[in-house]
């Protein structure tokens, strides 16, 4: 397991320096969705870079956004089961910090604590990381205390993620009610957290958008090597 974690940093320790391009997208209905994590209602998940590593869909209704997310690269399954899946909307406002939501979220104590415990397979370690995990990590939604938000919150906020027939499965629900203040066309951000990078920034208006695991966004393209994995995308799109 240990050989493995070390694995998993060295792919971390890659980086991604070089700079993302919007993508266009658009968000189809979906409606009737449960978050359990089964993906069984989303008919096609994008292929991030075409790599093969890890899908991912939108979808909304009258009220909520959907987030869906299939992670296929075992150590990048490490990385989703540690650090969270991290959906960052951007602010439109100068006054306005980017919100976060993020989940799993196994804090620090259980991080360390199962570090001293054997676990059977390496599905039981990611199972038991999400399992752990007390609550979602919120920042900047308007409405919502910053910090860790309990599974069972009174704000519709949802998130499933679960390890079944080699792969990790990820659902989440935001309400659209706690993105008022964004305009119909928004820049979204999803990606596995690397664990290292700070969620949030302590400029209060210079979040994750100038740089961290996303890579500084300066509106131009850089080489990458294909040795490196992508671990976000950055999407352009219409909440209505």
């Amino acid at each position: 397991m240990k050989a493995f974690l070390l694995s998993v940093l060295l792919i971390v320790g890659m980086g991604q320096s070089f700079a993302q391009k919007k993508q266009k997208l658009t968000i189809s209905s979906l409606p009737d969705m449960k978050i359990d994590a089964d993906l069984r209602e989303w008919d096609t998940l994008y292929n991030v870079a075409d790599e093969g590593f890890w899908f991912y869909q939108l979808a909304q209704d009258a009220a909520n956004l959907y987030i869906a997310v299939r992670v296929e690269n075992p150590m990048i399954q490490h990385l989703a089961a540690r650090n969270g899946i991290l959906l960052t909307v951007q602010s439109n406002k100068k006054n306005r910090d980017d919100i976060q939501f993020l989940f799993p979220y196994p804090d620090s104590e259980v991080k360390r604590a199962m570090m001293n415990e054997s676990h059977d397979s390496d599905v039981a370690y990611k199972t038991a990381l999400i399992d752990r995990s007390r609550g979602y990590f919120v920042y900047g939604f308007p409405t919502v205390p910053n910090g860790l938000l309990s599974l069972r919150n009174g704000y519709g906020l949802e998130a499933k993620a679960r390890v079944y027939d080699g792969k990790l499965y990820y659902e989440a629900l935001v309400p659209k009610s706690l993105l008022d203040y964004i305009t119909p066309v928004a820049t979204l951000k999803l990606g596995i957290h690397d664990g290292f990078t700070p969620l949030v920034s302590s400029n209060k208006n210079a979040t994750v958008r100038s740089g961290g695991m996303y890579g500084p966004y300066r509106g131009r393209s850089t080489s990458r090597s294909k040795d490196k994995p992508t671990l976000a995308v950055l999407l352009e799109t219409k909440i209505n």
